[in-house]
């Protein structure tokens, strides 16, 4: 008996309600980094780091930084970075692409390693890293924001370090957590980097996935979290962050996931079954993709499939497979 036909769900087109805008006023910062800022309170407290365009067509976060510039934010205590990382990719913008690239000659997310940028000094992104690398060594606290091709819920990325998972806790907004696997298979990221992945230390990072690239509601997530952080990390007082962000409310319950197994594409055609919101439970067994001809089976019972990549190639990794995990 010939199987039956399984009906692949087509990539959805989202609509575009926030684009770019010039940065130029922003590029003469004050620490030697073009369009990196910071401000020393002269008072005692961590150094607070607030990170956008790592990928330059992820534009909520760049909204958030340029916000809080524009609102002439300063710290209480300790010191506050406000940053605009791969600006270069974010001015590579084209017919193709009129919101600007990823990268440009690399990932700027993949390559937060001292023996990978000791390996390079010419790409467009390892130049850039070297400019901010010097800063990053004195972060203790880096908020990295984000945002994703499908319209995911927002969440957290973050290292299973005791002390990462605690600051997520408490922020507890967006109250996701996506845990990242102690093996680096497509590189490493700004939140891997030195201190921030040390066993031992206080150093903290996290990546926040605000939301579909080109949505509002990402842009007034990655504000809300950005406040949020910054109040948590002592930046600013409670009163602040409610004249900033007037009603910010964290959430009561928080849903952590492990990334468990990549799911690498074996041909150019690999679609799901389900939304590409993700996020959605499978049994094992169930097939929950369609690469070319062949089924991709859920490994597991309650198998979730996390952060479906847009139109993946063969050879490029499509989603993960992950599992809920309790606190």
């Amino acid at each position: 008996m010939t199987p039956p036909l399984l009906k692949t769900v087509q990539p959805p087109v989202y609509p575009v309600q926030i684009s770019r805008c010039d940065l130029a006023a922003y590029r003469a910062g004050n620490t030697g980094v073009d369009y990196v800022h910071s401000f020393d309170s002269g008072r005692p407290g961590p150094h607070v780091m607030v990170n956008a365009l790592t990928h330059g067509n992820e534009l909520c976060g760049m909204f958030a930084v340029k916000r809080l510039l524009d609102a002439a934010v300063r710290p209480a205590q300790g010191r506050l970075t406000l940053s605009f990382a791969n600006v270069a990719a974010y001015e590579h913008a084209a017919a193709a692409a009129p919101h600007g690239v990823r990268f440009v000659e690399r990932d700027f997310n993949r390559l937060w390693h001292d023996d990978l940028l000791a390996a390079d000094h010419e790409s467009v992104e390892a130049r850039r890293a070297h400019q901010m690398r010097p800063l990053l060594h004195s972060v203790d606290c880096l908020l990295d924001l984000h945002s994703t091709w499908h319209a995911l819920a927002p969440f957290f990325v973050l290292s299973r370090l005791p002390r990462v998972r605690a600051l997520a806790d408490r922020l507890a907004l967006p109250p996701r957590q996506l845990f990242l696997p102690e093996v680096w298979h497509e590189g490493y990221h700004l939140i891997d980097y030195g201190a921030f992945r040390a066993p031992v230390g206080h150093a903290v990072a996290l990546i926040a996935e605000c939301g579909q690239h080109f949505a509002l509601a990402s842009r007034d997530t990655a504000w809300q979290v950005s406040v949020r952080f910054l109040q948590i990390c002592g930046v600013f007082g409670p009163e602040t962050a409610q004249l900033l962000c007037p009603g910010l409310v964290a959430a009561d319950a928080i849903e952590r996931y492990d990334i468990a197994v990549p799911v690498i594409a074996s041909t150019d055609q690999l679609r799901l079954l389900c939304s590409y919101a993700g996020f959605v439970s499978f049994a094992q067994g169930e097939v929950a993709a369609m690469d070319g001809d062949q089924p991709v089976l859920a490994p597991f019972d309650g198998a979730v499939l996390l952060a479906p990549r847009p139109d993946p190639k063969r050879g490029q990794q499509a989603f993960s497979w992950g599992r809920a995990v309790a606190a």
